[in-house]
Protein backbone atom coordinates (compact mmCIF):
# COMPACT_ATOMS: atom_id res chain seq x y z
CA UNK A 1 0.00 0.00 0.00
CA UNK A 2 1.01 3.61 -0.49
CA UNK A 3 1.85 5.52 2.69
CA UNK A 4 3.73 8.62 3.83
CA UNK A 5 6.37 7.67 6.39
CA UNK A 6 7.82 10.37 8.63
CA UNK A 7 11.48 9.55 9.29
CA UNK A 8 12.39 12.63 11.33
CA UNK A 9 14.37 15.74 10.39
CA UNK A 10 11.59 17.23 8.23
CA UNK A 11 11.52 14.18 5.99
CA UNK A 12 8.43 12.33 4.74
CA UNK A 13 8.95 9.44 2.33
CA UNK A 14 5.99 8.40 0.19
CA UNK A 15 6.31 4.78 -0.87
CA UNK A 16 5.00 1.24 -0.67
CA UNK A 17 4.68 -0.19 2.84
CA UNK A 18 3.32 -3.48 4.17
CA UNK A 19 0.86 -4.04 7.03
CA UNK A 20 1.01 -6.64 9.79
CA UNK A 21 -1.57 -9.43 9.99
CA UNK A 22 -4.82 -8.40 11.62
CA UNK A 23 -5.33 -9.38 15.25
CA UNK A 24 -8.81 -10.32 16.46
CA UNK A 25 -9.40 -6.92 18.09
CA UNK A 26 -8.27 -4.94 15.02
CA UNK A 27 -9.87 -3.56 11.90
CA UNK A 28 -8.35 -2.75 8.54
CA UNK A 29 -9.51 0.70 7.45
CA UNK A 30 -9.35 1.96 3.89
CA UNK A 31 -8.57 5.60 4.59
CA UNK A 32 -10.77 8.00 2.64
CA UNK A 33 -9.67 11.30 4.12
CA UNK A 34 -7.14 12.52 6.68
CA UNK A 35 -6.91 16.12 7.81
CA UNK A 36 -3.53 17.80 8.22
CA UNK A 37 -3.29 19.22 11.73
CA UNK A 38 -1.01 21.81 13.25
CA UNK A 39 0.32 19.02 15.47
CA UNK A 40 1.46 17.12 12.36
CA UNK A 41 3.44 20.18 11.31
CA UNK A 42 4.89 20.62 14.82
CA UNK A 43 6.06 16.99 14.70
CA UNK A 44 7.48 17.46 11.20
CA UNK A 45 9.40 20.54 12.37
CA UNK A 46 10.74 18.81 15.49
CA UNK A 47 8.64 20.97 17.84
CA UNK A 48 6.50 18.10 19.18
CA UNK A 49 7.36 14.47 19.95
CA UNK A 50 6.40 11.33 18.02
CA UNK A 51 7.69 7.89 17.26
CA UNK A 52 10.20 7.70 14.40
CA UNK A 53 9.67 6.29 11.87
CA UNK A 54 5.88 6.59 11.89
CA UNK A 55 3.00 7.26 9.52
CA UNK A 56 1.51 10.53 10.73
CA UNK A 57 -2.13 11.65 10.43
CA UNK A 58 -4.60 11.45 13.32
CA UNK A 59 -7.73 13.10 11.88
CA UNK A 60 -9.06 10.38 9.63
CA UNK A 61 -12.12 8.58 8.40
CA UNK A 62 -12.62 5.65 6.07
CA UNK A 63 -14.30 2.37 5.29
CA UNK A 64 -13.89 -0.96 7.08
CA UNK A 65 -12.06 -3.24 4.63
CA UNK A 66 -11.47 -6.25 6.90
CA UNK A 67 -11.87 -7.47 10.48
CA UNK A 68 -9.52 -9.65 12.46
CA UNK A 69 -12.35 -11.87 13.69
CA UNK A 70 -15.13 -10.97 11.20
CA UNK A 71 -17.10 -9.30 14.00
CA UNK A 72 -20.70 -8.66 12.80
CA UNK A 73 -20.78 -5.41 14.81
CA UNK A 74 -18.25 -4.00 12.35
CA UNK A 75 -19.58 -4.95 8.91
CA UNK A 76 -17.20 -4.74 5.96
CA UNK A 77 -17.98 -1.61 3.95
CA UNK A 78 -19.15 0.45 6.93
CA UNK A 79 -18.16 4.12 7.07
CA UNK A 80 -16.28 5.08 10.21
CA UNK A 81 -14.39 7.84 12.00
CA UNK A 82 -11.41 6.94 14.17
CA UNK A 83 -10.46 8.34 17.57
CA UNK A 84 -6.65 8.27 17.59
CA UNK A 85 -6.19 8.50 21.37
CA UNK A 86 -5.84 5.09 23.00
CA UNK A 87 -5.93 4.70 26.78
CA UNK A 88 -5.00 1.56 28.68
CA UNK A 89 -7.96 1.42 31.07
CA UNK A 90 -5.98 0.11 34.03
CA UNK A 91 -3.60 2.85 35.19
CA UNK A 92 -4.62 5.08 38.09
CA UNK A 93 -5.66 7.96 35.84
CA UNK A 94 -7.85 5.72 33.68
CA UNK A 95 -9.51 4.22 36.75
CA UNK A 96 -10.34 7.74 37.93
CA UNK A 97 -11.92 8.59 34.57
CA UNK A 98 -9.04 10.85 33.51
CA UNK A 99 -8.28 8.82 30.40
CA UNK A 100 -6.54 11.74 28.64
CA UNK A 101 -3.80 11.52 31.27
CA UNK A 102 -3.34 7.76 30.76
CA UNK A 103 0.15 6.72 31.81
CA UNK A 104 0.29 4.33 28.85
CA UNK A 105 -1.30 6.64 26.29
CA UNK A 106 -0.78 5.83 22.62
CA UNK A 107 -1.99 7.79 19.61
CA UNK A 108 -2.58 6.72 16.04
CA UNK A 109 -0.61 9.04 13.81
CA UNK A 110 1.80 10.02 16.60
CA UNK A 111 3.16 6.99 18.44
CA UNK A 112 1.46 4.42 16.16
CA UNK A 113 0.91 4.47 12.40
CA UNK A 114 -1.97 6.71 11.38
CA UNK A 115 -3.98 7.97 8.46
CA UNK A 116 -1.52 9.32 5.88
CA UNK A 117 -1.83 6.01 4.04
CA UNK A 118 -4.15 4.10 1.75
CA UNK A 119 -4.90 1.62 4.55
CA UNK A 120 -4.30 1.55 8.28
CA UNK A 121 -4.93 -0.91 11.11
CA UNK A 122 -6.76 0.33 14.21
CA UNK A 123 -8.18 -1.20 17.41
CA UNK A 124 -11.93 -1.77 17.36
CA UNK A 125 -12.19 0.38 20.48
CA UNK A 126 -11.24 3.47 18.45
CA UNK A 127 -13.80 3.10 15.68
CA UNK A 128 -17.11 5.00 15.56
CA UNK A 129 -19.78 4.05 13.04
CA UNK A 130 -21.24 6.64 10.69
CA UNK A 131 -24.46 6.77 8.66
CA UNK A 132 -24.09 4.85 5.42
CA UNK A 133 -24.02 7.87 3.13
CA UNK A 134 -22.18 10.38 5.33
CA UNK A 135 -19.45 12.40 3.61
CA UNK A 136 -16.12 11.06 4.85
CA UNK A 137 -14.31 14.33 4.19
CA UNK A 138 -16.59 15.89 6.82
CA UNK A 139 -16.23 12.92 9.18
CA UNK A 140 -12.49 13.53 9.42
CA UNK A 141 -13.30 16.64 11.48
CA UNK A 142 -14.54 14.44 14.36
CA UNK A 143 -11.14 14.43 16.07
CA UNK A 144 -10.47 18.21 16.10
CA UNK A 145 -14.10 18.89 16.99
CA UNK A 146 -13.92 16.41 19.88
CA UNK A 147 -10.87 18.25 21.22
CA UNK A 148 -12.72 21.55 20.91
CA UNK A 149 -15.59 20.12 22.93
CA UNK A 150 -13.15 19.44 25.75
CA UNK A 151 -12.00 23.05 25.60
CA UNK A 152 -15.62 24.20 25.59
CA UNK A 153 -16.24 22.24 28.80
CA UNK A 154 -13.55 24.34 30.47
CA UNK A 155 -14.88 27.56 28.95
CA UNK A 156 -18.28 26.82 30.51
CA UNK A 157 -20.00 29.41 28.33
CA UNK A 158 -23.30 30.60 29.72
CA UNK A 159 -26.22 31.96 27.64
CA UNK A 160 -25.61 35.65 27.06
CA UNK A 161 -21.84 35.49 27.57
CA UNK A 162 -19.46 37.60 25.52
CA UNK A 163 -16.72 35.47 23.97
CA UNK A 164 -13.48 36.35 22.17
CA UNK A 165 -11.77 33.68 20.06
CA UNK A 166 -8.12 34.33 19.17
CA UNK A 167 -7.05 32.55 15.99
CA UNK A 168 -9.18 31.71 12.97
CA UNK A 169 -7.76 28.39 11.84
CA UNK A 170 -9.76 25.17 11.96
CA UNK A 171 -9.90 25.16 15.76
CA UNK A 172 -10.83 28.82 16.08
CA UNK A 173 -13.64 28.52 13.52
CA UNK A 174 -14.99 25.44 15.26
CA UNK A 175 -14.87 27.32 18.57
CA UNK A 176 -16.80 30.24 17.07
CA UNK A 177 -19.64 27.88 16.15
CA UNK A 178 -19.57 26.00 19.44
CA UNK A 179 -19.67 29.27 21.39
CA UNK A 180 -22.71 30.42 19.43
CA UNK A 181 -24.38 27.03 19.93
CA UNK A 182 -23.70 27.32 23.67
CA UNK A 183 -25.69 30.56 23.77
CA UNK A 184 -23.01 33.25 23.58
CA UNK A 185 -24.66 36.58 22.83
CA UNK A 186 -21.55 37.96 21.21
CA UNK A 187 -18.58 36.17 19.60
CA UNK A 188 -15.59 38.15 18.34
CA UNK A 189 -12.76 36.63 16.30
CA UNK A 190 -9.23 38.07 16.41
CA UNK A 191 -7.29 36.85 13.37
CA UNK A 192 -4.77 38.46 10.96
CA UNK A 193 -6.03 36.73 7.80
CA UNK A 194 -8.97 38.59 6.22
CA UNK A 195 -10.40 35.51 4.47
CA UNK A 196 -10.50 33.60 7.74
CA UNK A 197 -12.22 36.54 9.41
CA UNK A 198 -14.81 36.57 6.63
CA UNK A 199 -15.39 32.84 7.07
CA UNK A 200 -15.91 33.40 10.79
CA UNK A 201 -18.61 35.98 10.07
CA UNK A 202 -20.29 33.54 7.69
CA UNK A 203 -20.25 30.92 10.45
CA UNK A 204 -21.86 33.17 13.04
CA UNK A 205 -19.20 35.45 14.52
CA UNK A 206 -20.55 38.90 15.36
CA UNK A 207 -17.34 40.90 15.00
CA UNK A 208 -13.84 40.36 13.62
CA UNK A 209 -10.59 42.23 14.15
CA UNK A 210 -6.95 41.92 13.19
CA UNK A 211 -4.49 41.58 16.09
CA UNK A 212 -2.38 44.27 14.42
CA UNK A 213 -5.13 46.85 14.85
CA UNK A 214 -3.63 49.50 17.20
CA UNK A 215 -7.08 50.16 18.68
CA UNK A 216 -7.96 46.48 19.19
CA UNK A 217 -8.68 46.80 22.93
CA UNK A 218 -10.89 49.83 22.46
CA UNK A 219 -12.81 48.40 19.50
CA UNK A 220 -13.53 45.11 21.25
CA UNK A 221 -14.76 46.91 24.36
CA UNK A 222 -16.87 49.29 22.25
CA UNK A 223 -18.61 46.33 20.57
CA UNK A 224 -19.47 44.53 23.80
CA UNK A 225 -22.48 45.48 25.92
CA UNK A 226 -20.26 44.74 28.90
CA UNK A 227 -16.90 43.11 29.51
CA UNK A 228 -15.60 39.90 27.93
CA UNK A 229 -16.62 36.77 29.84
CA UNK A 230 -14.60 34.09 28.05
CA UNK A 231 -11.49 34.19 25.87
CA UNK A 232 -10.40 31.08 23.93
CA UNK A 233 -6.83 31.17 22.62
CA UNK A 234 -6.51 28.90 19.56
CA UNK A 235 -3.06 29.73 18.20
CA UNK A 236 -0.44 28.39 20.58
CA UNK A 237 2.04 31.24 20.75
CA UNK A 238 3.38 33.30 23.63
CA UNK A 239 2.10 36.54 22.15
CA UNK A 240 -1.46 35.29 21.64
CA UNK A 241 -1.65 34.00 25.21
CA UNK A 242 -0.48 37.42 26.43
CA UNK A 243 -3.09 39.02 24.16
CA UNK A 244 -5.76 36.84 25.78
CA UNK A 245 -4.80 38.17 29.21
CA UNK A 246 -4.73 41.72 27.85
CA UNK A 247 -8.27 41.42 26.43
CA UNK A 248 -9.75 39.75 29.52
CA UNK A 249 -12.23 41.53 31.72
CA UNK A 250 -12.49 41.25 35.47
CA UNK A 251 -13.36 37.67 36.41
CA UNK A 252 -12.93 36.39 32.84
CA UNK A 253 -12.13 32.79 32.00
CA UNK A 254 -9.23 32.23 29.60
CA UNK A 255 -8.88 28.85 27.90
CA UNK A 256 -5.42 28.36 26.41
CA UNK A 257 -6.25 25.79 23.75
CA UNK A 258 -3.57 26.23 21.09
CA UNK A 259 -0.62 23.81 21.16
CA UNK A 260 2.54 25.87 21.54
CA UNK A 261 6.08 24.76 20.66
CA UNK A 262 7.96 23.51 23.73
CA UNK A 263 10.17 26.61 23.91
CA UNK A 264 7.32 29.15 24.17
CA UNK A 265 6.90 30.77 27.57
CA UNK A 266 4.81 33.60 29.01
CA UNK A 267 5.23 36.00 31.93
CA UNK A 268 2.27 37.31 33.91
CA UNK A 269 2.06 40.18 36.35
CA UNK A 270 0.77 38.27 39.37
CA UNK A 271 -0.82 41.31 40.98
CA UNK A 272 -2.76 41.97 37.75
CA UNK A 273 -4.10 38.41 37.82
CA UNK A 274 -4.91 38.81 41.53
CA UNK A 275 -6.80 42.10 41.15
CA UNK A 276 -8.78 40.89 38.14
CA UNK A 277 -9.42 37.37 39.45
CA UNK A 278 -8.68 35.80 36.08
CA UNK A 279 -9.24 32.08 35.65
CA UNK A 280 -6.69 30.53 33.27
CA UNK A 281 -7.38 27.01 32.02
CA UNK A 282 -5.84 24.57 29.57
CA UNK A 283 -7.35 21.79 27.49
CA UNK A 284 -5.75 18.44 26.63
CA UNK A 285 -7.00 15.80 24.19
CA UNK A 286 -10.61 14.62 23.93
CA UNK A 287 -11.81 12.52 26.89
CA UNK A 288 -15.34 11.18 26.22
CA UNK A 289 -16.11 13.81 23.57
CA UNK A 290 -15.66 11.85 20.32
CA UNK A 291 -19.21 10.50 20.10
CA UNK A 292 -20.78 13.93 20.80
CA UNK A 293 -18.54 15.41 18.09
CA UNK A 294 -19.85 12.89 15.56
CA UNK A 295 -23.43 13.68 16.59
CA UNK A 296 -22.85 17.39 15.99
CA UNK A 297 -21.35 16.71 12.57
CA UNK A 298 -23.96 14.23 11.38
CA UNK A 299 -26.86 16.43 12.47
CA UNK A 300 -25.32 19.46 10.77
CA UNK A 301 -25.08 21.54 13.95
CA UNK A 302 -21.47 22.38 13.06
CA UNK A 303 -20.53 23.50 9.55
CA UNK A 304 -17.15 22.08 8.55
CA UNK A 305 -17.56 22.12 4.79
CA UNK A 306 -16.56 25.81 4.73
CA UNK A 307 -13.31 24.95 6.51
CA UNK A 308 -11.92 22.70 3.76
CA UNK A 309 -9.29 24.66 1.83
CA UNK A 310 -7.82 21.90 -0.33
CA UNK A 311 -7.99 18.17 -0.99
CA UNK A 312 -4.61 16.76 -1.96
CA UNK A 313 -3.68 13.28 -3.14
CA UNK A 314 -1.49 11.24 -0.78
CA UNK A 315 1.29 11.08 -3.34
CA UNK A 316 1.58 14.88 -3.14
CA UNK A 317 1.63 15.20 0.66
CA UNK A 318 5.05 16.85 0.75
CA UNK A 319 3.63 19.87 -1.06
CA UNK A 320 1.79 20.68 2.20
CA UNK A 321 4.69 20.20 4.58
CA UNK A 322 7.11 22.09 2.34
CA UNK A 323 4.77 25.09 2.22
CA UNK A 324 5.06 27.53 5.14
CA UNK A 325 1.90 29.49 4.21
CA UNK A 326 -0.72 29.88 6.95
CA UNK A 327 -3.50 31.07 4.66
CA UNK A 328 -5.24 27.67 4.41
CA UNK A 329 -7.79 26.56 6.96
CA UNK A 330 -7.99 22.74 6.64
CA UNK A 331 -6.02 20.78 4.07
CA UNK A 332 -6.98 17.15 3.63
CA UNK A 333 -5.16 14.15 2.25
CA UNK A 334 -7.54 12.02 0.20
CA UNK A 335 -7.48 8.58 -1.37
CA UNK A 336 -9.64 7.76 -4.37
Amino acid sequence: MLAALFTGNKNIVVGDYSLHSLQKDELLIKVACCGVCGTDKHIYEGKAPSSVPVILGHEFSGIIADSGDKDPEFPIGSRVAVNPNIHCGYCDYCKRGKIHFCENHKALGVTLNGGFAEYTIVPKSQVYMLPGNYDLSLASFAEPLSCCLRGLQHADIKPGNKVVVIGGGTIGLLMVQLAKNAGAANVTLVEPDSLKRLTALELGADFDFSPSDPDLDIKIKDNLPSQTDVIIECVGKSETVQLAVQLAGKGSKIVIFGLAPSDHKVTFNLQYLFKNELMILNSFLNPFTFAPAIDLLVTGKINVRKLISAKIALININSIFNNSSNSSIKQQIINN
